[in-house]
């Protein structure tokens, strides 16, 4: 009896070691897996600036001169765009705080009456000088790394903010009228690819389109609503 309860007694020790070596097998392995991607993900504070392209090439416009209802196209040639901002990374998703800047030259304007018998007929209309952008946008980002070593990485971004407008005045019917300069709900989207250097610094090339809400109609002044091709800027992320 003294000899069953001895074999007893050493089996149920041995199964209990074993399942508890069972049990943490696993919590060991994901313990090591999650210290291991930790190790290999940048959190922190970075600082960030880009520059390129700004491809604002066309805006709708519409105002009212003298009481009758007139829209339009202004035509824009490509400019240029930079971007400067701080972010902070919490391993495979980004957020930021940037401040940007776009400039691009008046190239034409076209000018059709736009209500009554004569609506959409074209009337006489002149423009010149350039459209400044000043944009504050909130950005999140979701990073893609590829291969062991997680040099490359591809990002999509999308972030929502401010647009302050600044453009010239335009000229229709043989009246000039004021632009309304204003901060307007501004938008963008963003396709990318990074290359880390090393710990400190990554570099990137990426496509953004960024857009600007309807201005409207304002008495004497006349509104904007933008379309925008992609933009192609190049920049560098500084972590500290």
């Amino acid at each position: 009896m003294k000899f069953t309860n001895l074999i007893v007694k050493n089996l149920s020790s041995k199964f209990s070691k074993t399942f508890l070596a069972m049990l943490s097998l696993p919590i060991t392995i994901l313990g090591t897996y999650f210290t291991e991607v930790k190790s290999e993900e940048s959190t922190g504070l970075y600082l960030t600036g880009n520059i390129g392209t700004s491809s604002f090439t066309s805006a709708d416009w519409k105002a009212e001169v003298s009481g009758l209802a007139y829209k339009g196209d202004l035509k824009f040639d490509d400019g240029t765009g930079w971007e400067l901002g701080l972010g902070y990374d919490f391993g495979r998703f980004r957020s930021e705080l940037s401040y940007g800047n776009s400039n691009n030259d008046i190239k034409s304007i076209s000018a059709k009456i736009n209500e009554g018998t004569l609506s959409g007929t074209s009337v006489e209309s002149s423009a010149s000088g350039d459209l400044k952008i000043s944009s504050i946008m909130i950005s999140g980002y979701l990073d893609f790394p590829i291969g062991k070593q997680k040099k490359l990485t591809p990002y999509l971004g999308a972030g929502i903010g401010g647009s302050k407008l600044d453009i010239d005045n335009i000229t229709v019917a043989g009246e000039e009228l004021e632009s309304a300069n204003t901060w307007l709900f501004g938008y963008q989207a963003k396709l990318g690819l990074s290359y880390s250097l090393n710990k400190g610094i990554d570099i990137f090339g990426e496509g953004i389109y960024s857009a600007f809400s309807d201005l409207g109609a304002a008495g004497e002044k006349y509104g904007l609503g933008s379309n925008s091709d992609i933009n192609y800027r190049a920049g560098f992320r500084l972590r500290f």
